[in-house]
């Protein structure tokens, strides 16, 4: 398995690893709750509430601040320590709380730090973060109150003007005609200029809307330990009214943060964060490891080696998905879009089926350019009988046929499909006719024909039926050139291999991530068992489909555990589709021989 597949893998599964993630971090986070060490020699916490400052905002009116340092301290005076006291109902006064706070500035990043320190860990949380909240609200309250009076102002001057305007107009309505007609009326045009300026800019800054806040949370809050000596500084500092630091100054700031920083801790996972880091970590190689094993279990078919592996025969083409409309309408896209690449993997398999007939009628080919004659000669003469079939159901078996059939059909030749399948029919419905028994039904697609049951009652004995769906081939070989048999399920059912001995080729359909190895492999032994002429294999709702061209090549192959089996393994060129032979169409609605005794001749 190559690296693509890995990831490929990874993001099938992709659930198992964030689980093992958050059952990591989860596990992490809780194992500091058992360090007890911890809790002994640290009484005091701190917490940090990051946020972030946006300076590019466009709005027309500016801002109350101009930069990080001034929010910096509005949070520590004004009534935003009031308001968090208010908040959290406690007996202290804004003031008290704001001595519990340190705030570190960064311009280079434009952050803001807001650190609370407490003997609880608890409210340490609790206080950064409610600052930081009362500080964002107190910015749009400021922000908000200027964006009205300078909306109020802009709306006054805006009545102003046009009552100025109005008394200019009157004066130039006026009759007789005033002498000085000439200055008003110049007058009035000024004001109609100032009037509409006026206009624009209450219109912008409409337009912009009422202010946001420029702040917005980087980091939540999060409690951790602290030393005493530390705590004690951060109040002592805050008591003294030097609780503005600089990130990013050189000085006294710089020296302060400094004497605040706690020693080095003995260990780098005995912080919460860092624990929980360590267990996210340790989660996903467990989460990949889990992957991989049961990536290792599953063993459904996803790609054209896993179909090659598991049948033992080559992937003749590989079919992009449908979209879900065309798998709904059982949409005929080989014949509604023949220049998609579902048609071309189609008409791929066509030429390699057309390939494997000639090779198989001539007895001693000479090289590629006899096998390309025979291609064509020898299809005038031979009808092709094609069984399709899987090894369980909703597999593609039918969208295969139908699809097939039509690029058969679109080539010339004169075409028949036969629903062998006659527990549950539905080859009938891409083609848009009724399930008129005993009857060949003309088609939407040009020398197509269809049988869309052999027999009437719908109660007769599987014996019967396959016995009538052998004599309507042995009777179709005489009128069309390509029959197709779409069956029942191998697996599911014995119609399949009652109807193998009377096909030139079998071809097997099978669907990415629904097709198991297992039952691949089982239905190649009753095929191999059988001496069944194998054509190849089908993978439809293929999402890595392969390049534009495909290869095969004839050769005798041993199959492990299944004795020798010839097949046919042709060069064929999806983009190089063969003409077919056009030497008569089909009857219409003429009825075949050989019917069994007791039933009417088909229409």
């Amino acid at each position: 398995m190559d690296l693509l597949s890995y990831f490929r893998m990874l993001r099938r599964r992709w659930w198992i690893v964030v689980v093992c993630v958050l059952i990591g971090v989860g596990l992490g986070v809780a194992s500091t709750a058992f360090d007890t060490n911890a809790g002994k020699s640290r009484t005091y916490y701190k917490a940090t509430n990051t946020l972030i400052y946006d300076s590019s905002s466009s709005s027309p009116v500016p801002s109350v601040v101009n930069n990080i340092d001034q929010i910096a301290v509005l949070v520590t005076s004004g009534d935003v320590p009031d308001q968090v006291a208010k908040a959290l109902g406690t007996d202290e006064i804004g003031r008290q709380l704001a001595e519990q706070i340190i705030t570190t500035t960064n311009s280079v990043t434009t952050t803001l730090d807001i650190t609370a320190v407490d003997a609880n860990a608890h409210r340490a949380t609790v206080l950064a973060d409610e600052f930081a909240k009362q500080i964002q609200a107190s910015l749009v309250a400021r922000d908000t109150a200027k964006y009205d009076a300078t909306r109020d102002d802009l709306q006054a001057h805006l009545g102003d003007l046009k009552n100025q305007a109005n008394g200019f107009l009157a004066q130039l309505a006026a009759q007789p005609r005033i002498p000085d007609f000439d200055t008003v009326q110049r007058q009035y045009d000024a004001t109609q200029n100032q009037y509409y300026d006026v206009y624009g800019q209450l219109q912008s800054l409409t337009s912009a809307g009422a202010p946001t806040s420029k702040l917005s949370t980087l980091e939540k809050a999060q409690s951790i330990p602290i030393e005493e000596s530390e705590y004690r500084a951060r109040l002592n500092l805050g008591a003294l009214g030097q609780n503005h630091l600089r990130a990013d100054a050189q000085g006294s700031t710089a020296t302060a943060t400094q004497a605040l920083t706690p020693p080095a801790s003995s260990s780098v996972f005995e912080g919460t964060t860092s624990r929980g880091v360590l267990g996210g970590l340790l989660g996903l190689l467990v989460g990949i490891g889990l992957a991989v094993f049961a990536d290792r279990l599953d063993h459904r078919i996803r790609t054209r080696r896993d179909a090659e592996d598991a049948f033992g025969l080559p992937v003749l083409a590989e079919i992009p998905v449908f979209t879900r409309a065309q798998a709904k309408s059982r949409e005929l896209v080989a014949f509604s879009h023949p220049q998609s690449r579902a048609a071309d993997a189609f008409r791929a398999i066509r030429t390699s089926l057309l390939f494997q007939r000639s090779s198989a009628l001539s007895n001693a080919p000479t090289g590629p350019a006899s096998a390309v004659e025979g291609l064509y000669e020898e299809q005038q003469h031979e009808p092709l009988v094609i069984m399709v079939t899987s090894a369980s159901p909703r597999e593609g078996k039918t969208t295969t046929t139908a699809n097939l059939a039509a690029i058969f059909a679109a080539a010339g030749e004169d075409v028949l499909i036969v629903n062998c399948d006659f527990r549950r029919p539905t080859i009938h419905q891409h083609f848009g006719v009724e399930d008129i028994p005993r009857t060949v039904q003309s088609t939407k697609v040009p020398n197509l024909k269809i049988v869309t049951n052999v027999l009437n009652d719908p109660a007769a004995n599987p014996a019967q039926i396959v016995a009538a769906q052998r004599q309507v081939v042995a009777a179709a070989r005489q009128r069309f050139q390509v029959i197709i048999l779409d069956t029942a399920p191998m697996l599911t059912a014995n119609d399949a291999i009652e109807a193998a001995a009377v096909v030139d080729l079998v071809l097997l359909v099978a669907r990415a991530s629904v097709t198991t190895s297992d039952r691949a492999e089982r239905s190649m032994e009753i095929l191999t068992r059988l001496e069944a002429p194998l054509g190849g294999v089908v993978l439809m709702a293929s999402e890595q489909p392969s390049n534009d061209y495909y290869y095969y090549y004839q050769r005798a192959q041993t199959v492990p555990g299944r004795g020798k089996q010839k097949r046919s393994y042709r060069r064929s060129d999806s983009n190089g589709d063969s003409n077919g032979a056009t030497n008569g169409a089909a009857p219409n609605g003429s009825s075949l021989p050989h019917e069994p005794a007791g039933e009417p001749p088909l229409l």
